[in-house]
């Protein structure tokens, strides 16, 4: 009888293990149609405002009425900006990601900085923009992201500044070429790293 109770007991966390990994095998298969739907739309839109030739300016007969000075952008990301986002979006699902912040907004100055050397400092975290910034589900600052280019090894200065104040600061600083973008099962690897298994 006991016998039969143990199979019985080993039966069933077998089925909830083989039950659990075949639903962790589905939202994986999930993540990457939704990672190549959005890569392909990305890639599309890319090739569609490639193709549509520049607008002709056709002169106004009538008075014209005030220009206006300010207009809404067609998007808040560019295409690469935005494919960089929709990488991390689908590699981390669980956690908020913001794009375009500055060292400011992730980094305070310690108060034991006064005067012109504290405004200095506070004059160049605003100026240091991040690509990206994740955060886990409390906002709580998990990584910044800096995308590396030719352009931007020219110019290691800036880039160096943002390590060193996000190392002191605790914060994990994921470099990301932008020749060669991560695939978004890379995404947790990269923030977390040998640690990748946190939510």
């Amino acid at each position: 009888m006991g016998y039969l109770i143990v199979l019985i007991w080993l039966g069933l966390v077998a089925g909830i293990i083989w039950a659990y990994s075949r639903k962790q095998r589905q939202r994986e298969a999930e993540r990457a149609k939704q990672y190549d739907a959005l890569l392909a739309d990305l890639k599309s839109g890319r090739a569609s405002a490639a193709g549509t030739p520049a607008a002709v300016p056709v002169a106004a007969e009538a008075p014209a009425a005030p220009v206006a000075e300010f207009l809404r952008k067609d998007r808040l990301l560019q295409q690469p900006a935005a494919l960089l986002y929709y990488v991390f979006r689908t590699g981390l699902p669980d956690h908020e990601i913001f794009a375009g912040l500055t060292l400011a907004d992730v980094i305070d100055i310690a108060p034991s900085l006064r005067g012109y050397e504290r405004e200095q400092k506070a004059r160049r975290l605003a100026q240091q923009k991040l690509d990206l910034v994740i955060c886990s589900r409390q906002l709580e600052v998990v990584a910044a992201v800096l995308v590396t280019n030719a352009m931007a090894a020219a110019q290691p200065s800036d880039t160096s500044f943002a390590a060193e104040c996000l190392q002191e600061a605790g914060i994990r600083l994921v470099r990301v070429d932008a020749a060669a973008l991560p695939r978004h099962h890379q995404v947790r690897e990269l923030v977390y790293g040998a640690d990748a298994s946190r939510p």
